[in-house]
């Protein structure tokens, strides 16, 4: 096929069969926003799969005797897969937690949205703080976590800020309509009880299951968590 350009060239044959290096450097419209797009979910499948790997791994060897070239193949993906999405195990452990507390942020909030009242939606949170006790395997690594930071203390700071900062932007977003009035470090305070409280009970309803029934649970968990929520004047700061 001909076509002519300008009169002043003159005509130009577009049919010319392309040299190998021009057909090398050339893509289809649109194609390289296609190649990156098809990179990207690439990318987010396998950290995907290592983020569910990780949890697999980290629930069966625990956090710290767990090993990245497991986590990797548990993903069907090299350790260059690994290190190509996080930086460490400790990176892997703080997006699940982020993960795990947007969950359970949806989770609460899907529970007290449809309850009219204060007392009621009360209830309601404590009522799912409760349930959380029950779910050993969240609690027991985050618990582990904690311990190894505490045996790394020149890790000790920064973890426990990440933590910190991931916890508290949950209770502000999903309970500040429970912490009214509450200054950051009131706050902070509040999380790391709250937590306390979680952990304790399912290390210990774990390890005396017989003693600390849910019917104890019930009975005793409440009372401490309201001293949190509507805390006297005088144990505040």
């Amino acid at each position: 096929m001909y076509i002519c350009l300008r009169e002043a060239i003159g005509c130009k044959n577009l049919c010319m069969p392309l040299k190998k290096s021009d057909r090398k450097n050339e893509l289809p419209a649109g194609g390289a926003d296609l190649a990156v797009s098809r990179q990207a979910l690439r990318s987010e499948r396998t950290r995907t799969a290592l983020l569910a790997a990780a949890e697999t791994i980290f629930a069966r060897d625990g956090f710290e005797a767990s090993r990245i070239e497991d986590i990797a193949a548990e993903a069907n993906r090299s350790r260059g897969a690994f290190y190509a999405n996080f930086a460490n195990k400790t990176e892997v452990f703080l997006a699940l937690r982020s993960r795990a507390s947007r969950r359970r942020a949806r989770e609460l909030r899907e529970r007290i949205d449809p309850v009219a009242g204060e007392q009621a939606r009360y209830d309601a949170v404590i009522r799912y703080i409760l349930e959380q006790i029950c779910d050993s395997q969240t609690l027991l690594l985050q618990t582990e976590f904690k311990l190894f930071a505490l045996r790394h203390p020149d890790l000790l700071a920064e973890l426990s800020e990440k933590h910190l900062e991931t916890s508290c932007s949950v209770n502000q977003e999903e309970l500040h309509e429970f912490f009214t009035e509450r200054g950051n470090e009131q706050m902070r305070r509040d999380t790391l009880a709250i937590e306390a409280i979680l952990e304790g009970f399912a290390v210990n309803a774990l390890f005396g299951p017989s003693v600390l029934s849910p019917t104890y649970l019930e009975r005793t968990v409440p009372q401490l968590l309201a001293k949190i929520f509507h805390p006297s004047p005088r144990f505040t700061e």
